[in-house]
């Protein structure tokens, strides 16, 4: 029981530290997908999570946005402000919080905590004692993990093709892994979902590469993917909500004489791209091209027809 309530926390942070957008609670029951069917006990499951998450420090913010006839609330976490800043520990510090660090294995038989890698790294050498927990995970991760911290390059095949690269970069969304790095025989930077890959192994080396101080990681907007053709979308975002899209939706925003700011997306999915400017409510407003402008009148006409019909 402790085990699966921790597991469903554990992926409802996850869910809350990477959506592109705010989440409503609907969306992240379906998400974690580890919620009681029932709608009172989810309610009273996931208000508690919330509760507990809370009191351990996480910064839980709350909008409130439309849904059909009736208000709701959507949920995230601002990265900035969940992250601890570069603290300069010094060796013996970061000695001891791995050995304390070391009590917990999250990732099957593997210590080294994001936390850690956030304050400056880890020691091989701490002594390992016994876990208090372990969390199944994807059988790939250990390895790219070290191969992360030891700067190791690895080969593995990947739809049938074999890949050789250094990687530089782990990110989690949508219950799925996915790593980032060099590939040798291109000479370019790709991005490969771990649970399709096979055959990994990592050279016995270290400190074999740099990661680039610009390198970036997998496209995870979903609206970048779909069957419409590409348009390039300009949206006026409301000054207060400048610091979220930024950081939420890895976009620069160019900001206006009036305080506002105007972003630049690429879109090939239509509808998405509407549901995650109607999160935004009225603090987003697409600026071009006409055809989205449309797109999103008509998505809210059908709101409006809709919230009449269950008046």
């Amino acid at each position: 029981m402790a085990a699966k309530k921790l597991e469903r926390q554990l992926k409802l942070l996850a869910e809350l530290l990477n959506a592109e957008s705010p989440r409503t609670a609907q969306e992240l029951r379906e998400k974690v997908n580890m919620y009681p069917d029932g709608l009172v006990a989810f309610r009273k499951r996931f208000a508690e999570d919330k509760k507990e998450l809370k009191k351990m420090g996480v910064p839980i913010t709350v909008l409130s946005v439309t849904e059909s006839n009736k208000d709701a609330e959507s949920y995230y976490v601002e990265n900035t402000d969940y992250y601890l800043p570069d603290l300069e520990l010094s060796e013996q510090e970061l000695a001891a919080l791995n050995y304390a660090a070391n009590s917990i294995h999250l990732l099957n038989q593997l210590t080294e905590e994001e936390a850690l890698r956030k304050l400056g790294g880890y020691s091989k050498t701490t002594e390992n004692s016994s876990p208090l927990h372990h969390i199944s995970s994807d059988d790939n991760l250990p390895t790219i993990f070290e191969a992360l911290t030891n700067k190791s390059r690895v080969e593995f095949m990947y739809r049938g093709k074999p890949r050789k690269i250094e990687p530089y970069l782990l990110q989690f969304a949508g219950e799925k892994w996915y790593v980032t790095g060099n590939v040798f025989s291109e000479d370019k930077t790709k991005s490969f979902r771990t649970d399709r890959i096979s055959d990994l192994t990592m050279s016995s080396g270290t400190d074999e590469f740099s990661v680039p101080d610009d390198v970036k990681g997998a496209n995870l907007l979903s609206f970048t993917y779909g069957d419409d053709d590409p348009v390039t979308a300009l949206v006026r975002i409301d000054s207060t909500y400048i610091p979220w899209v930024e950081q939420n939706l890895n976009v620069d925003v160019d900001i206006e004489p009036d305080g506002s700011g105007i972003a630049k997306f690429t879109v090939s999915n239509y509808d998405i791209f509407i549901d995650r400017v109607l999160l935004l409510l009225d603090h987003a407003e697409i600026v071009e091209p006409p055809v989205l402008r449309q797109q999103l009148i008509k998505r809210l006409q059908a709101l409006q027809d809709a919230w009449r019909t269950h008046k």
